[in-house]
């Protein structure tokens, strides 16, 4: 963690008429020997439990350059960043810089690859960097599912799609990513980039993508600021939606939710088992980037045949996740979260399915037996996206980082 790094800055332009509406900061060593690849710096960092040390430094650089070039205000400035790094306290020498910095318009990357690791700390990072007046990218988008099951959540403002998707053929897989992020820039105004362009192919397959900003090395390599006090135009102001803001659920469970959606049914324990059984296989078929989040009632608990589902499940979707207030059985694939019996959550049933074309919510709480013992609920069965995506945000909070687990 000693060695010296600098920022080198690559050039983001519109793919209509490629304007310069921003650059993205890189990081590169410097000094005497070969280059270390950023990918093996950060690994190292990791190792030797500094990832928020080196995040920062990463940050200080990208910034410090663009001061002292002059970076203009309307130039977006995309800034690489680790989600569990995001939200650490600066170095205390740093307050300098972040001051002179403070007029930048910075987008946060992230560009964590194990996504659903700690879906948790994800959401709060993204949440710290809109606190602090930056936007968000997702990054690599169609490198893997979990990126693609979590911009719904993130609502990011723009959408990075991996360079492997325009570099190479279309696949039905290709189609799917595409349908699903066109899907997601239609719903909240995300700006969609497509990162890798080297040749005039690569920008037409970018454009049949529906992708409106482009980088790679047809419009420039990552080099070094020019000096903008020396340029007239030094290129246009990025259009963002100013509106996108953090989800904030104020419910501490799914049900709390629901109360906006009209009257509520009444059930069994017989009938909501049909209908989480009915929305459980659907699942089966919506592609590897759907979330499914599962709460169990105390008082019915997990049964062998559900875990059986869920265990299934985990292998097909990018994260299947149960919330218990008993055990889970041993051993088991999806990912399981503890409930304290004496927890409001601990009386809720609830299915909540999010994938990128589609969303639904099964949620119930318990209201007693009937005469034959067997257990009764209200219930309310939803297929309002905003609502779904507040029912998985709440449930999402409560999932520790993997590597406590």
């Amino acid at each position: 963690m000693t060695i010296d790094i600098t920022s080198a800055y690559q050039p983001i332009v519109t793919l209509d008429g490629r304007a310069v509406v921003g650059f993205e900061a890189l990081v590169r060593t410097c000094g005497d020997g070969p280059p270390i690849a950023p990918t093996e710096l950060l690994s190292a960092a990791r190792e030797q439990g500094a990832t928020a040390d080196f995040d920062w430094r990463c940050r200080l650089s990208a910034l410090g350059g663009a001061v002292e070039a002059g970076y203009p205000d309307g130039l977006a400035l995309f800034v690489n960043a680790e989600p569990s790094a995001l939200d650490a306290a600066p170095p205390p020498d740093c307050l300098p810089t972040l001051a002179a910095a403070s007029h930048l318009s910075i987008i946060v990357e992230i560009t964590e690859r194990d996504l659903m690791g700690d879906p948790a700390g994800l959401l709060r990072a993204a949440e710290h960097a809109r606190n602090l007046g930056w936007r968000v990218a997702v990054d690599d988008v169609g490198a893997d599912s979990s990126s693609l099951a979590l911009i719904p959540l993130l609502r990011p403002d723009v959408i990075k799609l991996d360079m492997a998707l325009v570099q190479g053929r279309s696949s039905n897989e290709t189609a799917a990513i595409v349908a699903a992020v066109a899907a997601e820039a239609e719903r909240t105004g995300a700006l969609v980039l497509a990162e890798g362009i080297e040749t005039e192919l690569h920008e037409s397959y970018a454009r049949a993508m529906g992708a409106v900003l482009g980088q790679g090395y047809l419009y420039g390599a990552p080099e070094a600021l020019p000096e903008f006090g020396r340029v007239s135009e030094p290129g246009r102001s990025l259009d963002l939606d100013a509106t996108v803001t953090v989800r904030a659920p104020v419910a501490v469970t799914p049900y709390g939710l629901t109360h906006s959606l009209g009257a509520r049914r009444h059930a069994d324990s017989t009938l909501l088992d049909a209908i989480e059984n009915s929305l459980l296989h659907s699942a089966y078929g919506t592609g590897s980037s759907t979330v499914v989040l599962a709460t169990v009632s105390a008082s019915t608990g997990l049964t062998a045949a559900r875990a059986a589902i869920f265990d299934d499940l985990s292998a097909r979707t990018a994260l299947t996740a149960v919330f218990d207030s008993q055990p889970a059985p041993s051993p088991h694939d999806f990912r399981t979260v503890v409930v304290g019996t004496d927890e409001p959550l601990a009386l809720e049933r609830s299915i909540v399915i999010l994938a990128p074309m589609s969303s639904v919510a099964l949620i119930a709480v318990e209201r007693g037996v009937a005469a034959d013992g067997t257990a009764l609920y209200d219930y309310r069965l939803t297929y309002d996206r905003h609502v779904v995506l507040d029912a998985a945000t709440v449930l999402l909070r409560r999932i520790p980082a993997r590597s406590s687990m």
